[in-house]
């Protein structure tokens, strides 16, 4: 009675939020059982009401842990909102910044003008969308996907989601991307792509670079990080560019995969292109894949 009481009291002052009252509204069958185990134990155990209450409180946990680990893989289509971003004329520079919860990204170079794609999802995800011109001609186009909920989301609205966007080709581009869930999938081969830097805390990332000369940074620059924290990371590169890959692999001691008549692997943990003296178009990046395995190719 007491608990109940506080619990009320709480709902009251706002101080739980939808999702745990609504978690705790499914859980209440758990008191049948921690009542039958202490009328069981009591009598016959030393703390069997302890040991009935530790053992309905370890049940609880797994059927929670359980139900949602269930509805967080399931894909979702609750939601759909298109993305249609109208970009300002003759573009110096558009930095595109991506932040998604567990959504699986597809991004893509096509003819497209402006930037254009669809996020779909549950009911309770959005992606917030804005856009700001800066007065040396360049823009940053911010894309974040929120959970109306909070940390605590409703099991019914629990899932994944997609986020597919279509970037233009002649828009010189600064992309970042940020995801905490979820497959990655970066075509940008019809790009005009400047700066790279990714962040895929789990799951596997596939990564497109374009045959394209980058015009704000000098050639021994670095153009960005590409970390994948739990999962793979496959990276196609034209085989006309000069690449230069320092590898962080956190100790995993798992071999790169890499066509050694295009690379040569260092001492220092580098790959490098056989042709970057040569090359006109050369890209230095860093690879920090600490779990997985990581494989460099030419696109076919």
């Amino acid at each position: 009675m007491l608990a109940l009481a506080l619990l009320v009291l709480a709902r009251v002052l706002g101080a739980i939020p939808d999702g745990m009252l609504d978690m705790i509204l499914r859980a209440w069958p758990v008191l049948l059982l921690l009542a039958g185990l202490s009328l069981l134990l009591r009598n016959r155990l030393p703390f069997g009401d302890a040991i009935a209450l530790l053992a309905t409180a370890v049940v609880t946990v797994v059927i929670v842990s359980t139900a949602y680990s269930s509805r967080a893989t399931q894909q979702r289509a609750d939601y759909q909102q298109t993305i249609d971003q109208a970009l300002t004329a003759n573009l110096t520079l558009l930095r595109l910044r991506v932040q998604t919860l567990a959504t699986d990204v597809d991004v893509l170079g096509t003819l497209t003008t402006d930037v254009t794609g669809e996020f779909v999802g549950s009911s309770d995800n959005h992606v917030d969308v804005s856009y700001a011109d800066s007065s040396d001609g360049s823009a940053t186009l911010t894309l974040n996907e929120v959970q109306n909920s909070g940390s605590f989301p409703m099991l019914a609205t629990m899932g994944r989601g997609t986020l597919h966007l279509e970037l233009p080709p002649n828009v010189p581009l600064d992309v970042e991307f940020i995801g905490q869930d979820g497959s990655v999938t970066l075509n940008l081969g019809a790009t005009a792509l400047e700066r790279l830097n990714v962040t895929a805390e789990q799951g596997d990332a596939v990564i497109t670079l374009p045959q394209y000369k980058p015009l704000l940074s000098a050639p021994s620059d670095s153009l960005g990080t590409l970390t994948v924290g739990n999962g793979d990371l496959a990276l196609f590169i034209p085989s006309a560019v000069g690449a230069r890959l320092e590898l962080d692999r956190g100790g995993s001691g798992i071999d790169p995969q890499y066509d050694t008549t295009l690379y040569n692997y260092l001492v220092g943990d580098v790959l490098e292109a056989k042709n970057i003296n040569t090359a006109q178009i050369v890209m230095h990046y860093t690879l920090r894949v600490p779990h997985g395995r990581i494989r460099v190719e030419a696109p076919s």
